[in-house]
């Protein structure tokens, strides 16, 4: 289409009624919603290094949905968005925020009543980044990471390796500073954990696997790898880690290749799943010079297959990445967050954002903060801070750590810490009980205050949650070791065992260091 035919065929939707709270679309701008004011951002180029939906959901019942990205802004309340791929239209589902999400979700990402397995929400998760990866300690130095994990006293169900095992990317064996890899696995193994990889869907352009894989004979002679358009030769595209080509997975035999390599990596080396990584830049894609093996794929439609892919071949998966994915059984980790206050009050709109986009099985970024450059040498670590993170994600579905507590703690914090952990474990009965009711119906495992009890004051940002109908979490997330509570009507009992009548708020000054406030909503069903 020209970009006249274009223009002529756009289509504006306002949604005018600034009292009217809209959530969606992106994860990681979770911390600017409900949108109030907002720059024009384009679906099809911009993701914030994380997963992605064509949805709104709105406080009064209403929803809209594309089958293809579109541009979304606000200006004082008011949502704009714009579409030169189809018409938008406002669905009206009912009178709640829940009522348009769960109509929404039943209509275009229904979920089959499949979720990961058990581990990702009974125990924490322990990945090695920050610890062997940015120092480069390769496969001792994962070793020895598993060694104090396993005298630290923290309980943990998935370990998983980061990047730098690779020789290169898209060759999928280990390097020499893995030398006996499937001794490594066992060990995870011997420790009843279960083992993430990471990989990607890059492949270095200057090894002899780039050449082989342009034309695979295994497929005939078909291309596996993106093409520039100019030229027909394979594309090189930049991204964080550097420059690299792509497997095609628009191209059923591109995405063929890739799955089976993966999975053929997994078996010959005895783990359990991958840890997919980036997917997180569409304007790579959307530059208007990559030539997919299906011409009239967009830039997102890619990083949709890079989710399904995770979700349809890998029952242990992790993955920041992918668009309109809803429904399915993946795990989505948010975009690394840095080492700081500011960051960490990111998290919580961050999750809920993701459970209104469709993405259920959500964990925050890992404990403390997963950017590398926060932790380069000469860092330092603010212990309230990393305390406070990991109470952030105690009573979340799941938790994951990768600074390691007992190397960068005081011994006191370090405590607080491992009780955090195993009060997740305490929860975990519940918390295994309302995944597998989110399965089934769809719903988000960490729900907005507005979802869970519309039009009570509740449809704006806050540093509080639920968990499922149970529970209300109000982390801590200021410095100054306060939080303002507001509990909605009903009966409540703090973590105290103080009772609470609401509605009703509560400013909780001087908040210890080892207390998350929670409050447990009394009438529900007998359980935790």
């Amino acid at each position: 289409m020209s970009p006249l035919a274009m223009l002529l065929a756009a289509s504006v939707l306002t949604l005018g009624d600034p009292d009217e709270k809209w959530w969606g679309t992106f994860v990681s701008n979770g911390w600017s919603q409900p949108y109030c004011d907002s720059e024009p951002y384009d679906l099809e180029k911009v993701n914030f290094g994380c997963a992605t939906a064509s949805l709104l959901v709105s406080s009064e019942g209403r929803y809209v949905w594309g089958s293809r990205p579109y541009v979304l802004s606000a200006s004082n309340g008011v949502v704009t968005l714009e579409s030169k791929y189809e018409d938008l239209r406002v669905v009206k589902a009912g009178d709640t925020l829940k009522d348009a999400f769960l109509a929404a979700a039943r209509l275009h990402f229904p979920s089959d009543g499949r979720m990961p397995p058990r581990e990702f929400f009974e125990e924490p998760q322990f990945n090695s980044y920050i610890e062997t990866c940015v120092s480069g300690g390769g496969q001792a130095g994962v070793e020895r990471y598993i060694a104090d994990l396993d005298a630290s006293g923290f309980p943990c169900g998935v370990f998983m390796i980061d990047a730098g095992w690779e020789p290169c990317l898209g060759v999928f064996e280990f390097n020499g500073r893995f030398p006996a890899p499937k001794r490594l696995f066992g060990t995870i193994r011997e420790r009843g954990w279960k083992s993430l990889v990471w990989a990607s869907h890059f492949v270095s352009p200057d090894n002899g696997v780039f050449g082989r894989l342009r034309y695979e004979p295994h497929f005939g002679g078909l291309d596996l790898l993106c093409h520039r358009k100019a030229d027909s030769q394979p594309a090189i595209v930049r991204w964080w880690a550097g420059a690299s080509a792509v497997f095609d997975l628009t191209n059923p035999a591109g995405y063929r290749y890739f799955a089976d390599a993966l999975t053929g990596f997994t078996r010959r080396y005895g783990i359990d799943g991958i840890k997919f990584d980036a997917g997180d830049q569409p304007i790579m894609y959307a530059d208007g010079d990559i030539r997919f093996h299906d011409e009239g794929q967009l830039s997102v439609d890619y990083i949709e297959k890079y989710g399904r892919l995770a979700a349809e071949n890998f029952e242990y998966n992790e993955i920041r990445s992918a668009y309109n994915c809803g429904g399915l059984p993946l795990v989505l980790r948010l975009i690394d967050k840095r080492h700081t206050w500011d960051e960490l009050r990111k998290v919580i709109p961050e999750i809920v954002a993701a459970g209104l986009c469709g993405y259920r099985f959500a964990v925050g970024d890992m404990i403390g903060g997963g950017d590398m450059w926060s932790f380069v040498p000469g860092y330092s670590v603010d212990e309230r801070l990393f305390v406070r993170s990991c109470q952030v994600q105690a009573l979340m579905p799941m938790m994951q750590f990768s600074l390691a507590p007992w190397r960068v703690l005081s011994a006191e914090n370090c405590a607080i810490c491992r009780d955090m952990a195993k009060l997740h474990v305490e929860f975990a009965p519940y918390i295994l009980e309302l995944a597998a009711e989110c399965a089934k119906s769809g719903e988000p495992m960490v729900r907005a205050m507005e979802y869970a009890f519309p039009r009570q004051g509740f449809a704006r940002r806050m540093q509080q949650f639920m968990l499922g109908d149970r529970y209300l979490v109000a982390p801590v997330t200021d410095e100054d070791d306060s939080v303002t509570v507001e509990l909605p009507a009903g009966e409540w009992t703090d973590d105290l065992g103080v009772v609470h009548d609401g509605p009703k708020t509560i400013r909780l000054e001087n908040v210890p260091l080892s207390r998350l406030p929670r409050f447990r909503r009394e009438g529900m069903d007998e359980g935790r």
